[in-house]
């Protein structure tokens, strides 16, 4: 425990030491003036529907969460505001992305009482997804876009995880005879959900549909910011930088939000457009806050709701995650109802 403790508290400090570096080197060189000259160009009938096509861009994604539980009476509304929970503890916490999946996991189970393996075989295909539409974007932008030509080193990779993926949608049912795949029990679901995805075409489809149209609202609401602004790039420029931007904040330790990292990203790729820093920075700020604020306003009813402290989150979410990969082999059917 005393371990635990101190790795977590290292981990924090080493976040926050990381969000101060990034954001004095994001800091160099930026005038003020042109800081406040950017922002009096953008006003709130700009801002309100930026922040709509975010709001929309979740709601998409449950939509999706919805076709991925198949069965389950549970409504897309809920899903909405689950999703927007687990993106709003993400945005409050260091641990980024696991904490957010944990407890929007046991809010369907212990709430909902969906089965946990199922789930997370719906929290591991949408990730999925989103990994594969994003690093098509980066792709498809390293070919037309001649500025993003220094993501060349990640595209390649990008691209084999993305063939294995497509392959092991194709090949679900004959990974699942494996039985020491089968030992667990999330792997387990997660090759049925897989299977039933590649046996359903159109739900197969429509996902994938979901999933671009989710990611073009998120560029559609950084385009309209930067159109406010003077920055004369098109829709599919901007939703490419998006992408990046949030793939590499997303990939790095930092502070809560990815503050600092997600500002830096977004400089440095409007930088290869000529944007000059400061325009730069406050576009990144603005489009930052809009990315992280809907979802956590949201968020914070339905976690209050729910847990009454963070403790009490981290707890139930740590004992259902326990449940799901540590099954016994005298205890095959746990069940999380």
């Amino acid at each position: 425990m005393q371990r635990k403790k101190v790795l977590t508290a290292a981990w924090v400090i080493g976040s926050i030491v990381v969000a101060l570096v990034l954001g004095w080197l994001i800091l160099r060189n930026v005038s003020w003036s042109g800081m406040m000259s950017a922002l009096s160009r953008v006003s709130w009938d700009v801002l309100v529907p930026a922040a709509a096509a975010v709001i929309v861009s979740t709601f998409l994604q449950a939509i999706r969460w919805k076709l991925m539980l198949p069965g389950e009476s549970i409504s897309t509304a809920r899903l909405f505001f689950v999703r927007n929970a687990g993106l709003g503890i993400n945005n409050l916490m260091v641990a980024k992305g696991i904490l957010g999946d944990a407890s929007e996991l046991a809010m369907l189970t212990k709430a909902d009482k969906i089965d946990g393996g199922k789930v997370m075989a719906s929290l591991f295909m949408t990730r999925a997804l989103d990994f594969v539409i994003t690093t098509l974007f980066v792709f498809i932008g390293f070919l037309v876009v001649p500025q993003l030509s220094v993501f060349k080193p990640v595209i390649i990779p990008g691209l084999v995880i993305i063939a294995v993926i497509f392959l092991f949608i194709l090949f679900a049912k004959k990974v699942g005879r494996f039985p020491l795949l089968n030992r667990v029990k999330a792997l387990k679901s997660s090759l049925h959900a897989f299977a039933f995805l590649r046996d359903r075409q159109p739900s197969f489809w429509l996902s994938m549909s979901l999933t671009v149209l989710a990611w073009i609202l998120l560029g559609t609401a950084a385009w309209i910011v930067a159109q406010a602004m003077g920055i004369q790039l098109s829709l599919w420029t901007m939703s490419i930088i998006l992408v990046g931007v949030t793939l590499f904040s997303g990939a790095i330790p930092s502070g809560p939000s990815s503050v600092g990292t997600y500002e830096l990203a977004t400089v440095y790729m409007l930088g290869l457009f000529s944007v000059d820093r400061s325009s730069a920075l406050t576009f990144a700020l603005l489009v930052h806050a809009l990315v992280i604020l809907p979802p956590t306003i949201m968020g914070i009813p339905m976690i209050s709701k729910e847990w009454k402290t963070y403790r009490q989150l981290t707890a139930q979410a740590g004992a259902f995650l326990t449940l799901l990969f540590l099954q016994r082999r005298r205890k095959p059917s746990i069940s999380l109802r």
